[in-house]
């Protein structure tokens, strides 16, 4: 066997893997013992610290793994810590790490049976026992009359279905593409063989606070981000449903192609009124899509899981695995009602998912998804349910939304800040505003725009900025279960030093964060 081939994982090289996981593994475990935030420095010392050279010779595995250790890893955000509360970034669990090591070990893609044969069992009992989660499993199909508004059983039952995703975007554009299918079939349009030109246009539906890939997806489409239009949201972020019901008037209920509903806005988590949402929907005989990436967690929480009463009446849903599920990254996946929707994006090819092997009954996932190639991230979440179970998982989440619930106390304590708003899922929202200094909204905004630079280049925390009506807010967003409120009263002090520190720079006197 030549010396290039030693380099593939096989039979030859399995003591080798083992010894290079080893030496791998202790370099993370170093990396995790140093326990830092961030310590790559500013923008332009991490790009000249991070430049990479590629030669026509290699180089070694300990050489490389020296170099990754120095250079890579202290510039790396780590999650892991308990003062890391920027994003939906969470840290991950370990059985998730072990998970990872197998998907990557086995290379399973999950386009054909025959590309990952056992694999492909696990994802789609996992899709079913989602579903029946979700209590969106197997049922009648309740059809509306839209003359006499009354709602009759259709003598037709759906089987319920779904796809692992790369994550909440893709999702999104699952739920958009089949609303989209079915919308034009309605009018005898079949638009994946016809296309979209000279039809006439579907309105989609969803809050002013709704993630921006559902305008990014509905351009993908060809819809053109035109045909989305905002609902007006009360002072919790959620959509208004009498807004909604407005809109529908206005425009018709037959032009509208889809209503979006969010279960966790980005910024506030805000969660829409879905049971009022889908009664309005369902009516009108609109295709609902809940975009539960970050609120659908709460399915396993014990004490919060009413915040998302109703969803199990939407069309589709989207949920993200790698958010409060504290997976790594990509984990989502794309639930569906009627899974007989998915007919509209079938494409056979003879050698993924021929139509012998469906009379043989053999399943291809490709016919359900957008990627071809696609790893078996299902493993992640089925290998985290198999060791915490659903109390323990749930009791996880919890966690957190109680320690965003406690920050928001302790903020309200400090003279110094602004509690912009209640935590709904486990986001906190504040902003700095020392007493007596008249600031204006612009110098306000930049100052705690600087507090953020400042925490996170020193490694002390990472917070994320937002901005949220006309006010630039701090933001926490807690999955971290092991950060305790004593970590958000340390953050806190952090922020009031920065932040009067930066008051006394701008008025010409020496500060060293540090």
């Amino acid at each position: 066997m030549g010396e290039d081939t030693l380099h593939l994982l096989n039979e030859q090289t399995s003591e080798q893997y083992r010894t290079y996981m080893q030496q791998t593994s202790a370099v993370i475990k170093q990396w995790l013992d140093d326990n830092n935030v961030y310590s790559g420095g500013t923008p332009p010392q991490l790009q000249t610290a991070t430049a990479i050279n590629i030669n026509a010779k290699g180089r070694d595995i300990e050489t490389i793994l020296a170099d990754i250790q120095a250079k890579f890893l202290p510039s790396c955000v780590s999650t892991a810590h308990r003062h890391c509360l920027a994003h939906l970034h969470p840290p991950t669990l370990l059985i998730g790490q072990i998970a990872e090591m197998i998907i990557a070990a086995t290379n399973q893609s999950m386009d054909s049976w025959n590309q990952s044969p056992a694999a492909t069992y696990i994802e789609k009992e996992l899709v079913e026992w989602l579903c029946q989660r979700w209590q969106f499993d197997t049922g009648l199909a309740v059809q509306t009359n839209a003359q006499t508004d009354v709602q009759t059983d259709s003598s037709l039952t759906y089987q319920s279905g779904g796809v692992f995703t790369s994550g909440g975007t893709q999702s999104n554009l699952m739920g958009l593409l089949l609303a989209r299918n079915k919308f034009y079939a309605a009018k005898g349009v079949d638009v994946q063989k016809e296309g979209l030109v000279g039809q006439p246009r579907g309105t989609i539906l969803c809050s002013d606070q709704a993630h921006f890939s559902i305008e990014k997806n509905a351009a993908l489409l060809g819809l053109g981000v035109q045909c989305v239009e905002k609902v007006d949201t009360d002072s919790n972020g959620a959509m208004l449903t009498s807004h909604l019901q407005q809109k529908i008037e206005e425009i018709g209920a037959s032009n509208v192609m889809a209503v979006i509903a969010t279960a966790g806005t980005t910024d506030l988590g805000a969660i829409d009124p879905l049971a009022d949402i889908a009664n309005i929907c369902r009516t009108a005989q609109i295709w609902l899509h809940v975009d539960a990436a970050w609120g659908g967690a709460l399915l396993l929480s014990q004490r919060y899981r009413h915040l998302i009463d109703g969803i199990a009446e939407a069309d589709s849903i989207t949920l993200d695995f790698h958010k409060h599920f504290f997976l790594p990254i990509s984990c989502g996946a794309f639930l569906l009602r009627d899974q007989q929707d998915f007919e509209s994006i079938r494409h056979h090819s003879e050698y993924l998912n021929s139509s012998d092997d469906e009379k043989d009954n053999i399943p291809n996932l490709v016919t359900y998804s957008l990627q071809t190639t696609r790893r078996f991230d299902a493993l992640k979440l089925w290998m985290a349910l198999d060791l915490l179970g659903t109390d323990d998982y749930g009791a996880l989440i919890d966690t957190c939304l109680d320690t965003a619930r406690q920050a928001a106390e302790l903020i309200e304590d400090y003279t110094d800040f602004v509690l912009v708003h209640q935590p709904i899922i486990s986001s906190v929202l504040f902003y700095f505003k020392p007493q007596n200094t008249a600031l204006s909204d612009k110098q306000l905004s930049q100052l705690n725009r600087q507090i953020a630079q400042d925490l996170l280049i020193h490694n002390i925390a990472n917070v994320a900025t937002t901005q949220l009506g006309q006010q630039l807010c701090l933001k926490f967003t807690i999955l971290n279960p092991n950060t305790q409120v004593s970590d958000i009263n340390t953050i806190l002090k952090q922020v009031a030093i920065a932040g009067f520190n930066r008051l006394k720079i701008s008025e010409g006197q020496h500060y060293d964060a540090t």
